[in-house]
């Protein structure tokens, strides 16, 4: 069974027109939104860098001795559905700050109509969510400017019932124009979601930062799984990929 939310996307609009938006697939179990993820987009198989800042992963993950184990990075974008702990990311990352920065480097500069992030947990808790900040670069990685953040669920969200297993969720524009062009380098930031009762949260204690909004709940510090970042290619169509009859969707 899949559960489709509707939530809002915080980000800067192109134009007073058009606006970033997101929706959110809830899966039942960890594998239910596995028809969800994109073979050949334009980070499949690609390791990322892991940025200054970025805190590694659970202790209880295998890559945390070794982020290229099929559980750390490469679990990311191998363009497959996860399990067990592959993809875990450290707890504790502080008020206000992601627990992982990983930078991708595109081939060739790249329009993109859309991203989508997989994220779940065979334990059906808060670990499902996924908070993520996109950032670009238009020249080689010299200069990044940032997309936005992104929560999957709204604060407060309860998962504490085991319903739900999985989350895939899709970053684009309301108009179907790309939300990035000539795109040469993305930065993804992940932020932890949950206070382990399996709410969602933002990661700020009072006014978040990037949003201007207190979201009434102290700060999340359980870290999500994620398992996987579809990063899709133009001439990719909203329509053709399944996005264009949906009716759920808040404007920012």
């Amino acid at each position: 069974m899949k559960v489709l939310a509707s939530v809002l996307g915080l980000c800067v609009a192109a134009s007073a027109n058009a606006a970033v938006v997101t929706n959110t697939h809830h899966g039942a179990d960890g594998s239910a939104l596995n028809a969800m993820v994109l073979s050949g987009d334009l980070i499949s198989g690609l390791i990322g860098t892991e940025l200054a800042g970025d805190l590694g992963w659970h202790p209880a993950n295998p890559a945390a001795g070794n982020s290229l184990a099929p559980q750390g990075l490469p679990a990311f974008t191998n363009d497959s559905g996860e399990s067990g702990l592959a993809g875990l990311l450290n707890d504790f990352p502080g008020a206000d700050t992601p627990t992982k920065r990983v930078q991708y480097d595109l081939a060739s500069a790249s329009d993109i109509p859309w991203i989508g992030i997989l994220s779940g947990n065979d334990g059906k808790d808060g670990r499902v969510f996924s908070t993520t900040v996109v950032s670009y670069s238009t020249d080689g990685g010299a200069n990044f400017a940032q997309l936005g953040y992104f929560q999957s669920d709204p604060s407060g969200t309860l998962n504490n019932a085991g319903a739900w297993g999985s989350t895939y969720m899709r970053i684009y524009d309301d108009t179907g124009a790309p939300i990035m062009t000539g795109v040469t380098n993305l930065i993804f930031e992940f932020y932890a979601v949950d206070n382990s009762g399996g709410q969602m949260r933002d990661p700020s204690d009072g006014i978040n930062p990037l949003t201007g909004i207190d979201d009434g709940l102290t700060a999340a510090f359980v870290s999500p799984l994620i398992w996987e970042i579809d990063v899709v290619p133009e001439p990719a169509s909203l329509a053709l990929l399944g996005l264009g009859g949906l009716a759920l969707i808040r404007r920012h």
